[in-house]
């Protein structure tokens, strides 16, 4: 199946809880440079700087740290049904979440699935910026005159750690169900797939699996953002360091992928833990038709946690669902 066939759109947002909102909002706002569309009480919505949805990324204070959950669009109303129709002749319990619950959003709804919690929807606002902070370009969002020195540009992807036969059933749902593209996949030397990469776009991936041995836990990885060039890369290492945050990438520095083609660098917020990846380039735009899966092997390539040309990718610790 191809991401021409799905019912989803795009990755929309994710939605994180924070013990501490000013903390997380210091370093996601403040530091990383996205842009705050509205704070209401205890939850704070934001986005790149040419995203045009009410938010790619929801943090509220709860007292906890973690993931609430990862939020895709579909193609239309219609779709919306369609996905909530498969999920229930799937035996799955979907939850109903009214409109405006989650500022920006209409009506969506939610479901665990392989203990991932995943959100639909197809309602959204898309507000412009205050007139003081918005491009004179149409085609842009916020004036590059107000973003500070990283500025992330879009959400880009999320990436997800599955135990064992979990990744497979899970990499089986969204190909033949959801009809996600597999574009890239990693293979060990054992001849076990340990790796996915997906898209509904023209992307490398909008979603990514990684399997994690079978007593682990079903995690979140991480959330990636996008930017223009690997020198934006160089740029955001140096302010994390003035900042005193550490880089989560085993070479401690931006790093270039060999799957997916694009450069990168990790880092985590210190309030929520949930993992940041900067990722730049955009690797590469797929728009094939008829694309066959490119299979990687790790005597070709190196180890699945090193799977970089240049630098070391992140450990591959992940964080829980709250």
């Amino acid at each position: 199946m191809t991401r021409y066939e799905s019912p989803i759109a795009k990755l929309g947002h994710v939605a994180i809880h924070t013990p501490d909102l000013d903390e997380s909002l210091w370093f996601f706002s403040d530091v990383m440079g996205l842009q705050v569309t509205e704070r209401d009480g205890d939850t704070a919505y934001l986005r790149g700087m040419r995203d045009w949805e009410h938010h790619t990324l929801a943090l509220t204070e709860s007292g906890e740290a973690g993931v609430d959950h990862m939020a895709f669009r579909t193609k239309s109303a219609d779709a919306l049904r369609e996905v909530e129709r498969q999920l229930e002749s799937e035996g799955e319990s979907v939850t109903h979440v009214e409109a405006g619950e989650e500022n920006g959003i209409g009506e969506a709804i939610r479901v665990e699935k392989f203990g991932h919690s995943y959100e639909f929807y197809w309602d959204v606002e898309k507000p412009k910026p205050p007139k003081e902070l918005r491009s004179g370009l149409k085609n842009r969002n916020y004036s590059e005159a107000v973003g500070n020195r990283i500025a992330p540009r879009r959400i880009d992807h999320v990436h997800v750690n599955d135990p064992g036969q979990n990744a497979f059933d899970h990499d089986e749902w969204l190909r033949e169900t959801m009809d996600f593209q597999l574009n890239e996949r990693f293979q060990t030397e054992e001849g076990e797939y340990w790796g996915w990469w997906y898209a509904v776009t023209t992307l490398p991936h909008d979603i990514a699996i990684h399997r994690e041995p079978e007593d682990a836990s079903t995690q979140f990885h991480h959330v990636a953002f996008h930017l223009d060039s690997l020198q934006d890369l160089w740029t955001a290492g140096d302010i994390c360091s003035e900042h005193g945050l550490e880089i989560n990438n085993r070479s401690d520095g931006p790093a270039m992928h060999a799957i997916t083609r694009a450069d990168c660098m990790y880092v985590k917020d210190p309030a929520s833990g949930v993992r940041l990846e900067l990722f730049a380039g955009p690797g590469y735009l797929n728009f094939e038709p008829d694309w066959d899966p490119i299979e990687w092997e790790e005597e070709s390539l190196g180890g699945p946690t090193n799977h970089q040309w240049h630098g070391g990718g992140p450990t591959w610790d992940g964080i829980d669902y709250v």
